[in-house]
């Protein structure tokens, strides 16, 4: 764990080769991080949490998370009020991630499909902190989802009620969906 780190501008270079077996990272308020080391994270990597580290947001297609075949959790808090959609083109995420949780800020308006269709193995998806958020994608969400649960976003609550919501039929499929920390039946 890196932990209100205010000065630490980056991680160690040759990380790979340092930590081999490092297999958990949590960064959290290190807001000077601006990119991952030279050669990337190690790709033993099985869980990693970016908790407001506002630049190393700013360039999420530096983190070349397509070369952790580990990878099985990401959780991303981001306080960036320029993000408007996720994931979008800067976004390539392992399709080996089982548990995805998105914080992703009060401009966030939607959630692109095409970004989210190839993670096969995703079990787990988590969305909060959008107040702005309207729906889900068109095309739905992964099919290999057995949880969702939305928090915080009061737009979208009444599309996911219950057989009625405008939404239902994108999330249907889904044997447990928690909103705002309400089993939905």
């Amino acid at each position: 764990h890196i932990y209100c780190c205010k000065k630490l501008k980056s991680l160690p270079a040759r990380m790979e080769s340092l930590l081999p077996s490092l297999q958990l990272l949590i960064l959290i308020f290190c807001p000077e991080i601006e990119r991952f080391p030279e050669g990337g994270l190690p790709t033993s990597l099985q869980t990693l949490r970016i908790t407001f580290c506002e630049k190393l947001l700013t360039s999420p297609r530096e983190w070349d998370l397509m070369r952790l075949p580990c990878l099985r959790s990401l959780i991303v808090d981001v306080m960036d009020e320029a993000i408007e959609s996720f994931p979008n083109e800067d976004w390539l995420l392992p399709c080996s991630l089982e548990d995805l949780q998105l914080f992703l800020g009060e401009n966030i308006k939607t959630l692109n499909y095409s970004g989210l269709q190839h993670l096969t193995s995703l079990q787990s998806l988590g969305i909060g902190g959008c107040s702005l958020l309207q729906s889900l994608p068109e095309e739905g969400l992964p099919a290999s989802l057995t949880k969702l649960e939305i928090r915080d976003c009061p737009l979208l609550k009444p599309r996911l009620e219950w057989e009625k919501g405008r939404d239902w039929s994108k999330v249907a499929h889904i044997p447990c969906i928690i909103v705002d920390k309400e089993l939905i039946p």
